[in-house]
């Protein structure tokens, strides 16, 4: 799982060419060089981000500062670097792995005033990064063969199989749309999140959001946040049908836009030790929920679970690691940092 919807800062461009570059390793490498797989690690200064992705228990993606990718097996107790496709990547880029070896990545773009466009490249990988294959591409110039549209800013790339994946793109002025792809990433269909009771989506930034799709078996959810009445409000929603649909399930207990599925019907809201809650019945009631998470208020951390009880939680580029379900929380490594 992952928790978006995701504002990255910018990262400096000499730092991304840099590790872009690293290529393959050949016979004329000079000694002590580092192999494929390994790239020259170069120690990114904090505070920074943390986009990680969270496929099982054991296994957590991180791509740090938007452009260093990292996997861990052992629940980030240890940290190998992996390679990135040869790739301008944005700061609204998206990682998603349904295991150690096979993930998707979308590198984002540069988006027009109010989000009216944005193009994307999606790359997907079957060997931990070794290699990758763009498997869709929209620049805006040349005729749509995806389904993804130009129109709209794109983030939260959510895969939750090895053919089922999710994409939200959002602008100022229209409700969201989540494409879904069942072929890998190679053709997306869109479809719209409707509003929910009491919040008219119109131009002028009265739009909602939306973040990553989560899967629990058959019913999928979403959640989208915006402003409604002068406050940021955040809307959860379901799809039965596989995203082809989606209908308004609840509201968030709180305004911000850090709703964490834990499962199909426990959901947490962090904010503070003494202000976080939680809901175990789909968001019809919520009640105090005594986390100790840090974070570094007014910033809403970043969480993603790769299971009822191992999730992580990142602010500023800081990892946190729960074990109990999100009630304790314990920093570890951020790889690649310094």
């Amino acid at each position: 799982m992952r928790r978006t919807n995701m504002r990255f800062w910018a990262v400096a461009l000499s730092l991304g060419v840099m590790l872009l570059a690293c290529g393959p390793a050949s016979p004329a490498r000079p000694r002590g060089a580092t192999p494929l797989g390994s790239p020259s690690p170069i120690l990114i200064p904090m505070p920074t981000t943390a986009l990680l992705s969270a496929p099982s228990s054991d296994v957590v993606w991180a791509l740090i500062a938007g452009s260093v990718l990292y996997r861990s097996t052992d629940r980030g107790d240890s940290w190998e670097q992996r390679p990135l496709p040869a790739q301008n990547i944005s700061p609204r880029a998206g990682i998603s792995f349904v295991d150690d070896q096979q993930g998707w990545l979308s590198s984002g773009g540069s988006p027009e005033t109010q989000c009216n466009g944005e193009g994307t490249a999606i790359w997907h990988t079957t060997e931990g990064g070794s290699t990758w294959q763009q498997v869709a591409l929209v620049n805006g110039l040349q005729p749509d063969s995806t389904g993804i549209g130009y129109a709209q800013c794109k983030e939260g790339l959510s895969f939750i199989d090895a053919t089922h994946g999710f994409l939200a793109a959002w602008d100022d002025n229209h409700p969201p749309t989540i494409y879904r792809t069942s072929d890998g990433g190679h053709s997306w269909t869109g479809s719209t999140l409707p509003d929910p009771p009491g919040f008219v989506s119109q131009p002028g930034g009265f739009e909602l959001t939306a973040g990553l799709v989560e899967s629990f078996g058959v019913p999928l959810l979403v959640s989208a946040w915006g402003m409604q009445e002068g406050a940021q409000a955040e809307f959860a929603f379901r799809s039965t049908n596989g995203g082809a649909t989606w209908t308004y399930l609840a509201k968030a207990d709180l305004g911000s836009n850090n709703v964490t599925f834990v499962t199909a019907s426990r959901w947490l809201q962090l904010i503070e030790p003494d202000q976080s809650v939680e809901t175990t019945d789909s968001g019809k009631s919520w009640h105090p929920y005594s986390s100790d998470d840090a974070q570094a208020a007014p910033i809403a951390p970043e969480i993603v679970f790769g299971g009822p009880l191992v999730g992580y939680a990142t602010v500023r580029g800081q990892i946190q690691r729960t074990t109990d379900g999100g009630l304790h929380w314990s920093y570890i490594t951020t790889p690649g940092t310094k």
